[in-house]
């Protein structure tokens, strides 16, 4: 009897980061709007979720500025989750605030106060996709280039949404007013690759 991947306890999660230079779109709106209609109770919203957002990061990819992309594979669910909830819990405390957040259908929203920052500073956002797939191997491995990160988001739009467990989409800073600077993205994304201008 052939048992296919959704059978067994094996679970691969990934992670893709992916910053971009602010200025041109509010990239952070989009991505509160999307939260915000996601319908995140049930696979296939999660996966149109997924869809749509890998949909504005290709739309938005001349203005990427650093990259890093991981998918590892475990043996068990209980494993997988570890991993997943630290990713989370890592990625989440880099937020000054984090003013909206939709899991499993439940919106939560706070106001944050607006940061001024210095105009001739470079600015930032961050968006992370971290994702638990029914996967036996790896997605992809290390991303370092424009091209790996187009070829990683192109295959999770090819994904079949029953094999989506879990996702979070999270971006840092969430206010459509504030943004990461040289030093934040030095401070808490040190390990993003960047891109050579």
């Amino acid at each position: 009897m052939i048992h296919s991947e959704l059978d067994n306890d094996i679970v691969t999660v990934s992670q893709l980061q992916i910053a971009l230079s602010v200025g041109v779109n509010s990239i952070q709106s989009q991505l509160s709007n999307l939260s915000l209609k996601a319908d995140t109770q049930t696979p296939e919203g999660l996966y149109e979720l997924l869809e749509v957002t890998v949909e504005q990061l290709l739309e938005n990819a001349l203005h990427w500025t650093h990259l890093l992309g991981s998918s590892e594979t475990f043996e068990s669910r209980e494993a997988a989750e570890e991993v997943f909830e630290r990713l989370s819990l890592q990625e989440r405390g880099k937020f000054s605030a984090e003013t909206l957040s939709n899991v499993e259908g439940i919106i939560t929203q706070t106001d944050k106060p607006a940061v001024l920052q210095d105009a001739g500073e470079a600015a930032y956002v961050v968006i992370t996709l971290l994702l638990g797939t029914a996967h036996d191997q790896p997605l992809f491995g290390p991303i370092d280039t424009i091209g790996g990160m187009k070829t990683a988001l192109s295959q999770l739009r090819s994904l079949s949404s029953d094999y989506l467990l879990v996702l979070e989409l999270l971006w840092s800073p969430q206010a459509q007013t504030d943004t990461l600077s040289v030093q934040d993205m030095a401070t808490y994304y040190g390990n993003m690759k960047a891109i050579a201008s």
